[in-house]
């Protein structure tokens, strides 16, 4: 988003764009992204904040929790684009301004159709080479390998020698080595004990089958489709289709073919980089009273129900079972009528709840934030059912041994064992692999029955090493908690009498406004009119938002806007102190593309703003709030500039532009909410890099007013008090600043103490101090190093107190 910030004042996109992305979009965030865009003040945050961060519990079953989100969406998004409060209609029409309860849960609509859950925000198709070149060289790959491996066979005794010591083995019937370890246990008639074994598969899979007739199959993936109403994301699922024993290439070590894998899904079929996600439609749309999925995974591959659109919630499951299991949800009951639960299968990246809070993921170290994870996830069956119990396998990979065949001596016994483990290498070698060979292939891999290893500098070797390479080039995915709208259905959303949610009205299908109607398209929308309310919103002729916008960057670059309630434009909100000139600014805003550039352009270019900050006694006397601006008001720094500024002068900040948030320094860690400390400076980062929590907000912002994390503001609120004073004075970041800043000051060479006095006013206050303040802290320089009589230059505990006395200077915090 700080992408976005940074296009938007360049001009590569307009302000009007922003709003169509964002808003109409898939991709609407919900903020995870810092700092002022969490407190409504940058130039993007007003849009996101509405999508702002909340943390909870375990179900929500349409609670009040849940309708405290909506109601956070609506108040950010109404104060944001149009200074108007909405959200105190949740419970009754609105005093005071033309908006009824039935607008305010019409707006709920809107944003609850969409399904919030995350979304992948690299660009469009960003590793489609490396993907193609993959695919390519897997394919490459395997017809090396069938060259290899199409002459193999076993005896009896190699076979023996493979299954080892076989006194004490009891595989099960599933396994591919059950017929021949009790083969090898049998004394006796070998072709009695191969017909006990056809007798057991084929009375074992007739009662399977009876079973699995009352599972309706939603995919089997033979055709290679998702379930109508299924969604998939990211790249992993996209191109994670694969037939019968696809192999799966190793990335590591010796081996060349890590393991088989079955016909479906799999994120990391060529690279385990890539995220992937599928997403059940809500229980009670997908027929029967349970879904069964079958499902593999690892390093935090798995799934997350959600209640309500509860992206946090704790009903949280990670696989770590190689090979693919079933497991079965049960429809939830609707409360009130309107309750969904959904199913999100997802890889770390793609899970809103990743990391979550510690001792929810097992073998996720304290201080394991959750980045850079090779997350993968296999799905290979979905089925529906009304009882409980899950689809149990057919041995399908055991009909070669025991169809069409009846051996008459041991010899013929092992030749039937040794072809039916050589069927699925030679149809793998032909490509044309069947149902249950992956079992048999993976087996005879573990085994060492095939072999695995490519010889040195052999085509295969330089094939798989540039496999490798390839993969290398991808990188980790970045996602954003989002909004996805497709496969959803257009929702209405029950008005609560007097916003009790057990108190139930009727359902209210999406809108806008109604003091805006017959100007959108919201109600006509088949969707959930994201789309047609924010072309509404950019629409030349909208009366409020290019207002509301112009107001809020005049208020950026003055302190304070022509509407000083930049929030609300309403009947309790304060009229504008020059409405023609902020009626003439929007108009020309929009005239000139909508172009934030421009607009600030003109602003810093006029007169009004080069004013200096001299006040004469006349003018205080007529306008005494400045409200005409007959001076450029002096501000004090914001939170975050007064700490970058500390930073800067002290030499210690870091341009660096993105990168990763970084934890804010904290007495107390709080490790269930992955509240941890961090480094004293933040590594130098600027402050829009420091991690925001509404639980425990950076303390060193926070007093300096900081807004409230979990409310829209749209002014901050500008204190004088003894606290900050005792910050800027005992604070340990502003002392090691000051520390920092001595040392500096000690490495450079100055020729005098004049000189560096000079410079430190020239670093801390943007000018040269005068001969009278240079005498002040030459002197106060002399107290500082006591009665020592070495070079005043060289004294670091001096430099640093008296640079530790300019940062506590009000010059150093304010901006005139």
């Amino acid at each position: 988003y700080r992408d976005y910030l940074i296009r938007a004042f360049n001009d590569d996109i307009g302000f009007n764009q922003l709003v169509r992305e964002h808003l109409a979009g898939d991709l609407l965030p919900q903020a995870r992204i810092h700092p002022q865009a969490e407190t409504c003040e940058n130039l993007i945050g007003p849009m996101f904040y509405h999508l702002g961060e909340h943390r909870h519990g375990s179900s929500l079953m349409f609670n009040g929790i849940h309708q405290e989100m909506v109601n956070n969406k609506i108040d950010a998004f109404s104060k944001a684009f149009l200074a108007t409060t909405v959200a105190c209609a949740r419970c009754h029409d609105h005093k005071l301004e033309a908006v009824s309860q039935r607008d305010y849960y019409a707006l709920a609509a809107v944003f609850t159709t969409p399904r919030w859950t995350a979304r992948v925000v690299d660009a469009p198709h960003k590793h489609e080479a490396a993907i193609a070149r993959l695919k390519a060289l897997r394919q490459v790959m395997q017809t090396q390998l069938a060259a290899l491996w199409r002459d193999v066979t076993w005896s009896p005794d190699e076979l023996e020698a493979a299954v080892g010591d076989v006194s004490k083995q009891k595989p099960s019937i599933d396994e591919v080595a059950y017929p021949i370890v009790r083969l090898l246990q049998c004394e006796t008639d070998k072709v009695v004990a191969w017909h006990d074994l056809r007798s057991a598969w084929q009375s074992t899979r007739d009662k399977r089958r009876e079973a699995n007739a009352s599972f309706t199959t939603l995919a089997d993936f033979r055709d290679g489709k998702i379930p109508a109403g299924w969604v998939i994301e990211g790249a992993g699922m996209e191109h994670g289709y694969v037939d019968d024993a696809t192999p799966l290439v190793a990335l590591e070590g010796d081996a060349i073919v890590a393991r088989f894998l079955p016909r479906g899904y799999h994120t990391h079929a060529l690279s385990s980089k890539l995220p992937g996600a599928l997403r059940m439609p809500p229980e009670h749309i997908v027929p029967g009273k349970i879904v069964s999925v079958r499902l593999a995974g690892g390093e935090f591959g798995g799934y997350l129900v959600m209640d309500d659109h509860a992206f946090q919630n704790e009903t949280i499951y990670f696989a770590t079972n190689v090979e693919p299991q079933w497991k079965s949800f049960n429809d939830a009951a609707l409360k009130n009528g309107v309750q969904q639960v959904t199913v999100e299968f997802a890889t770390a990246p793609l899970n809103p709840n990743f990391p979550p809070r510690t001792g929810l993921a097992k073998g996720l170290k304290y201080q394991d934030f959750g980045y850079d994870k090779r997350s993968w996830l296999s799905i290979t069956g979905i089925v529906s059912h009304d009882t409980a119990g899950t689809p149990q396998a057919e041995l399908s990979a055991f009909a070669p041994l025991y169809d069409d065949v009846s051996p008459n001596s041991e010899r013929a016994v092992w030749d039937y064992v040794a072809a039916w483990l050589r069927g699925p290498v030679e149809r793998w070698c032909s490509g044309k692999s069947s149902d249950g060979d992956d079992a048999i292939l993976n087996w005879l891999l573990i085994q060492k029955l095939l072999p695995n290893q490519a010889p040195l500098g052999s085509p295969l070797a330089r094939s798989l090493a540039e496999y490798r390479q390839a993969e290398s080039t991808i990188s980790f995915p970045r996602s954003a908690i989002s909004m996805d709208e497709r496969e959803t259905t257009r929702m209405s959303y029950p008005l609560n009498v007097r916003g009790n949610v057990d108190s139930i009205g009727a359902s209210v299908p999406p809108d806008f406004l109604k003091m805006f109607a017959e100007r959108n398209g919201v109600a006509a929308s088949r969707g959930s009119g994201r789309l047609e309310l924010a072309e509404s919103l950019v629409d030349p002729e909208h009366p409020l938002t290019a207002r509301v916008y112009v107001n809020r960057v005049w208020q950026w670059i003055f302190g304070t806007g022509l509407v000083a309630t930049p929030d609300d434009f309403g009947r309790l909100g304060d009229r504008p102190s020059h409405p023609e000139l902020l009626d003439w600014l929007a108009r020309q805003f929009v005239r000139e593309g909508w172009s934030t550039k421009q607009l600030i352009r003109r602003l810093v270019l006029s007169e009004t703003f080069r004013q200096s900050g001299m006040v004469n006694d006349l003018a205080r006397e007529r306008d005494p709030a400045n409200r005409l601006l007959h001076h450029y008001p002096t501000r004090r720094l914001e939170a975050e500039a007064i700490r970058d500024s500390l930073l800067a002068v002290a030499g210690r900040l870091d341009p660096q532009l993105y990168g990763r948030p970084i934890f804010p320094p904290r007495a107390v860690e709080d490790s269930p909410k992955r509240l941890f400390s961090g480094p004293l400076d933040g590594h130098g980062r600027r402050s829009i890099y420091l991690q925001m929590s509404i639980m425990a907000p950076p303390q060193f912002l926070v007093g300096f007013n900081l807004p409230d994390l979990k409310l829209p503001s749209g002014h901050r609120d500008v204190t004088n008090v003894p606290s900050q004073a005792l910050v800027m004075l005992n604070d340990p970041f502003v002392t090691a600043m000051a520390r920092y800043w001595a040392k500096n000051l000690l490495n450079e060479m100055h020729t005098s103490v004049d000189e560096r006095l000079h410079d430190m006013f020239v670093r801390a206050f943007g000018r040269e101090p005068s001969e009278r303040e240079l005498k002040r802290w030459r002197g106060a320089l002399d107290e500082f190093a006591g009665s020592a009589t070495s070079d005043r230059r060289q004294d670091e505990d001096a430099w640093a107190t008296l640079a530790h006395a300019l940062f506590n200077t009000k010059e150093f915090i304010y901006y005139r």
